[in-house]
């Protein structure tokens, strides 16, 4: 199959012995990487138990993760979805807003979704002007939002 690969260098996972497949119920599954070619950005890989297009085809869509342990440091002000996702939101002053439940990636823009303490989603956009202070060690991100961004944005209303 043909995959986009996110990497700096998309070379690195012709080193991994497998990737991860998320479930239906949300939990992911390890799949042994059995082949791997780059293809300029892309790559097309070979992923035990998908051995005709039919199989292949039920990962259309997907994505493909990588362990953590598998992965690089990311670069200096920049994270991983998955170091992201649980964390606390904040305000500056303290004022819960909820918890991140999602990365998007929206092209050039890339947004967090935040289960808020209201029930709703709130549409985080992640710049350094709105997610003032990520912790990774304490799993909380704070925000200084433009005025009307946190009711602006919220799904599921």
């Amino acid at each position: 199959m043909v995959v986009t690969v996110h990497a700096d260098d998309p070379a690195r996972m012709a080193e991994l012995a497998s990737v991860l497949v998320i479930q239906p119920t949300g939990e992911y599954r390890e799949v042994a990487l059995q082949g791997f070619k780059r293809l300029g950005g892309r790559a097309v890989i070979k992923l035990a138990g998908y051995d005709s297009p039919e199989e292949a085809r039920s990962l259309v869509g997907k994505e493909l993760f990588i362990s953590a342990q598998a992965s690089t440091p990311a670069p200096a002000g920049r994270y991983y979805a998955y170091q992201l996702l649980g964390m606390v939101a904040r305000l500056k002053d303290g004022t819960a807003v909820g918890e991140v439940k999602e990365v998007l990636r929206q092209g050039a823009q890339t947004l967090l979704v935040i289960q808020s303490t209201s029930e709703a989603e709130v549409l985080v956009p992640l710049v350094r002007s709105i997610c003032v202070r990520i912790d990774v060690e304490g799993r909380a991100v704070t925000l200084d939002p433009p005025e009307g961004l946190l009711t602006l944005n919220r799904r599921g209303r």
